[in-house]
C-alpha cells in the first residue's frame, strides 16, 4: 500500500485539484487544460483558515462549482466520509497544508484521486489517522504516560491507549473538510441528474409497473377460478406466491417514492433560498411584507404538493395504461377502452374549471394575508390617524369576495372528486352489461373486463387526488417562480485572484491614488422614465473624507447604493481600484460598505455581537469580540453594555432587549465600521444623535474608516 503522502496534493496545485475532483465526480464537465488551471498565488498564506476559505470559494466560482466548509466530530468521521462525497480533505505535512481528493467512500475503503490523476482504493483508517494526527498526538502521549503508570500489563498498552484515545477524541471537531457540489445557479435538470434523481424515477416506475403486472396476473387467476366455478389448488398456490412477491416490491416502490420526495424537496428548497438571497433590491421593495410572507407560505407547500401530486399522477398513468390494455382484452373490447378515454377527457374539462376556481380563491386568500400583515405592521398608525368608522370597510369587502370565491371553489370540487370516479364505475359496468345480458362473451372475458373497470376506477381516484395536488402546486409556483429563476443570476466572484491581504490597506490621508472613479454614470428606477442619477462624475481618493449634501429625493441614497454595489448603473463607468464591477463581481462589496438609512436598516433578533459582526466570519474570534466591545465603548454604548446582563451576548431585537432610536443608530454605525472596508458610506447615520454623541461618533468614524463618505440633508 502506498504511503498516504504520495496521494496528497500540495497547496501549490490546489486549483488543479479542485478541477480534477469536480470533473471526476461528474459535477462539472469543465475540462480545463494544464496551462489554464488557476492555482493559488504564491503570495497567499494558505495556512490561514480565512484566506484559504476565501481562495477556495473564489476558485470554485471560476470552475462553476460550490465549495462549503463543514465540520465533523471524531465519533462521526467515518459516517461523514461515507455520506459526504466528493470531498476535499486537508492534513498537514511539515507545517504546510496538503489535500486529499475523496471521490467515494465505503465502510472500509475510499476512492482517492492521486496527483498522477489515477483513482486509488485506499483503507479509511490510514486516511483518518493522517487527518487527525495533529489533534491526536498530544493526547496520545498523555494517555500513554497514564497507561504506563496505571499498572496495566505492557502487552495491553496499545489496545487500552487506543480505546481511551477514541473516547477522549469523540467530541473533538475536525474542520478541514470542504464539500464539492453544483452551485444553486446550475440548471435544475442538471442538479436532478447529479443527485441521481432520474435513475430513481426509472426504478420507481419499474417497481410499480412490476407491482401492477403481478396484481393483474393474480386477479386474473383468482377471477378465472371464481367465474369458472372451480378452484384448482395449483392456481391458488400460484396466486398466494404472487401476493407474497408483491409485498417487497410495494415496500421498495414506497421507499423510492419517499426518498425521491425528500431529495427533490431538498434541492428545491436550496434553490428557492439561493434565489431569495439573490433577488434584486428593487424587486423586494416593490412587494410588501404580506406579499413576501405569502411567497414563503407557498414555497412551504410547493414541494410536497408537486411531488406527491406528480408521483400520484405518474402511478395513476401506469394504472390507466394497464387498465386500457385490460379493457381491450376484455369483453367490452376497444369500445370499452374508448369510454375510459372519454371519461378522461371529461376529467380534463372539469379539472380546468377546478384549477381556475382554485387560482382565484388562492389569489383572494393571499390578498387577505397581505392586507392583514400590512395592517398589523401599521396598527399603531391606524389607531392614531384613521377614523374608527372607516377602519374595516375594505376588510369587509375583501372578506365578502373571499367567501364568494370559496363558494365557487367548493362547487368545482364536487364534480371532480365525487362525480368522476363513480361516474366511470357506472359507465364501465354499463359497457359490460350488453355482453353479460345477451351472453356474447365468455366468463374469462367478463372477468377481464370487470378487472379493468375496477383498476381504472382506482386509477381515476388517484388522478383526482394527483390533479388536485398539481393544481395547487402550479398556483404556488406562480408565487415562487421568481425566486427559483433568481438563483440563475447569482453574482459571480471576482475574476481577479485574491491576494495576500483581505483587509484594506491603510494609506495616508489624501493619497493621490484614486480608490473609486465614476464617469457619466446613469441610473433609472424601474417603471420610471426620468433618471435619478444622470451623467454623474466623481473621483474618490484613498483617505478622503467626503460630505455629500442635498435635498430629499435628489438621489443621494441611490448614489450610495451604486457606490457600494447594491445597485448596478444603467450606463457609464464605475471603477474600484481601477477595476469595474464585472471584474470584481461580488468581491466589490468586500471593499465598500454602507450603513443605510434608518428605515432601511434593522436590528435582527439575536445577540448584540451577531448584529455587530454580521460582516465577518461567524462564530467570531475572541479578537473580533474584543474589537466590537471597544468600538461600542468608543461610540458611547459602554453604559448600554454595562446595563445588559449578557453584555455583547445579550439578545436584542423585537424579541429581546429593546434599543432606543439613538442606540440602534450607533449599532448600525458600528456594524459598518467593523466590516473593515476600504470605503465606508454613512447615509443619515447621525440624524438621531444629540450634539455630544454626534461629535463622539464622527470622531470614531474618522479614526476608523480608511475612506469615508457621509450623506446628510442640506
Amino acid at each position: 500500500m502506498s504511503p498516504i503522502n504520495t496521494l496528497a496534493w500540495p497547496a501549490q496545485r490546489l486549483g488543479e485539484a479542485l478541477d480534477v475532483l469536480a470533473t471526476r465526480a461528474g459535477i462539472t464537465t469543465n475540462n480545463t487544460s494544464q496551462d489554464s488551471v488557476i492555482n493559488p498565488d504564491p503570495a497567499i498564506d494558505l495556512t490561514s483558515e480565512e484566506k484559504l476559505d476565501h481562495w477556495l470559494n473564489w476558485a470554485a466560482s471560476k470552475l462553476h462549482i460550490e465549495v462549503e466548509r463543514v465540520e465533523t466530530t471524531a465519533a462521526q468521521f467515518r459516517r461523514f466520509l461515507r455520506h459526504s462525497t466528493p470531498t476535499l480533505l486537508r492534513f498537514w505535512q511539515g507545517g504546510q497544508p496538503a489535500f486529499l481528493l475523496l471521490l467515494k467512500a465505503g465502510r472500509r475503503h475510499a476512492i482517492l484521486v492521486s496527483p498522477q490523476l489515477k483513482k486509488v482504493k485506499y483503507p479509511l483508517e490510514p486516511i483518518r489517522a493522517a487527518l487527525w494526527s495533529a489533534i491526536e498526538e498530544p493526547a496520545r502521549e498523555q494517555l500513554q504516560s497514564l497507561v504506563e503508570h496505571a499498572g496495566i500489563p505492557r502487552r495491553q498498552w496499545p489496545r487500552v491507549t487506543s480505546a481511551l484515545l477514541t473516547q477522549k477524541m469523540a467530541p473533538q471537531r475536525f474542520a478541514g473538510c470542504w464539500l464539492i457540489r453544483m452551485p444553486p445557479s446550475t440548471s435544475f435538470p442538471s442538479q436532478l441528474a447529479d443527485d441521481g434523481i432520474r435513475r430513481r424515477i426509472l426504478a420507481m416506475v419499474t417497481a410499480f409497473s412490476c407491482l401492477y403486472l403481478l396484481e393483474l396476473i393474480g386477479w386474473s387467476l383468482i377471477g378465472w377460478g371464481a367465474l369458472a366455478g372451480r378452484f384448482d389448488p395449483g392456481w391458488l398456490l400460484a396466486w398466494a406466491l404472487l401476493l407474497l412477491s408483491m409485498a417487497p416490491i410495494q415496500l421498495w416502490g414506497n421507499w423510492l417514492q419517499g426518498s425521491l420526495a425528500v431529495q427533490i424537496g431538498t434541492l428545491l428548497k436550496k434553490r428557492l433560498l439561493a434565489g431569495a438571497l439573490a433577488m434584486k433590491m428593487d424587486t423586494i421593495r416593490r412587494q410588501g411584507v404580506g406579499q413576501l410572507l405569502g411567497r414563503v407560505i407557498e414555497s412551504q407547500a410547493i414541494d410536497a404538493l408537486a411531488l406527491n401530486g406528480g408521483f400520484t399522477v405518474l402511478i395513476a398513468a401506469i394504472e390507466l395504461g394497464l387498465a386500457s390494455v385490460i379493457l381491450v382484452l376484455g369483453a367490452g373490447g376497444i369500445v370499452h377502452a374508448l369510454l375510459l378515454w372519454l371519461c378522461l377527457l371529461a376529467a380534463g374539462i372539469v379539472g380546468k374549471r377546478y384549477y381556475l376556481c382554485l387560482r382565484r380563491w388562492t389569489q383572494s386568500r393571499l390578498q387577505l394575508t397581505h392586507d392583514l400583515i400590512e395592517r398589523m405592521v401599521g396598527h399603531r398608525t391606524r389607531l392614531a390617524q384613521e377614523p374608527p368608522h372607516t377602519r374595516h370597510g375594505d376588510e369587509d369587502q375583501m372578506l365578502e369576495d373571499y367567501l364568494h370565491q370559496s363558494q365557487l371553489f367548493d362547487q368545482s370540487v364536487i364534480p371532480l372528486a365525487g362525480g368522476l370516479p363513480r361516474g366511470w364505475l357506472i359507465i364501465g359496468l354499463l359497457g359490460l352489461a350488453p355482453n353479460f345480458v345477451f351472453g356474447n362473451a365468455d366468463v374469462v372475458g367478463l372477468a377481464i373486463g370487470l378487472g379493468g373497470v375496477l383498476l381504472a376506477y382506482r386509477a381515476l381516484g388517484s388522478v383526482v387526488s394527483g390533479l388536485s395536488g398539481l393544481s395547487r402546486a402550479h398556483i404556488s409556483w406562480e408565487q415562487v417562480d421568481e425566486l427559483f429563476y433568481a438563483a440563475e443570476h447569482i453574482e459571480k466572484r471576482s475574476s481577479v485572484q485574491p491576494k495576500m491581504r483581505l483587509t484594506p490597506i491603510k494609506r495616508p490621508i489624501h493619497s493621490p491614488q484614486s480608490l473609486l472613479q465614476m464617469s457619466q454614470l446613469k441610473f433609472t428606477y424601474a417603471r420610471q422614465h426620468a433618471p435619478v442619477i444622470n451623467q454623474c462624475d466623481l473621483i474618490v481618493h484613498h483617505g478622503d473624507r467626503i460630505l455629500l449634501e442635498g435635498p430629499s429625493g435628489c438621489g443621494k441614497s441611490t448614489l450610495a447604493a451604486l457606490l457600494v454595489g447594491l445597485r448596478k448603473p444603467d450606463s457609464g463607468l464605475l471603477l474600484l481600484n481601477g477595476l469595474d464591477r464585472a471584474t470584481w463581481g461580488s468581491d466589490w462589496r468586500q471593499l465598500t460598505t454602507a450603513a443605510p438609512q434608518f428605515h432601511e436598516n434593522h436590528v435582527l433578533s439575536g445577540t448584540l455581537a451577531f448584529n455587530l459582526l454580521m460582516g465577518r466570519n461567524w462564530p467570531p474570534s475572541d479578537a473580533d469580540l474584543t474589537e466590537a466591545q471597544q468600538l461600542c465603548v468608543d461610540l458611547g454604548l459602554g453604559d448600554l453594555l454595562n446595563r445588559m446582563p449578557g453584555g455583547l451576548m445579550q439578545t436584542v431585537g423585537e424579541t429581546g432587549w429593546q434599543l432606543s432610536h439613538g442606540e440602534r443608530s450607533r449599532v448600525y454605525l458600528a456594524r459598518a465600521l467593523l466590516q473593515n472596508a476600504e470605503l465606508v458610506v454613512l447615509d443619515e447615520s447621525f440624524a438621531a444623535l444629540d450634539p455630544a454623541t454626534l461629535l463622539q461618533c464622527i470622531t470614531t468614524a474618522l479614526a476608523r474608516a480608511p475612506t469615508l463618505m457621509v450623506i446628510a440633508h442640506k
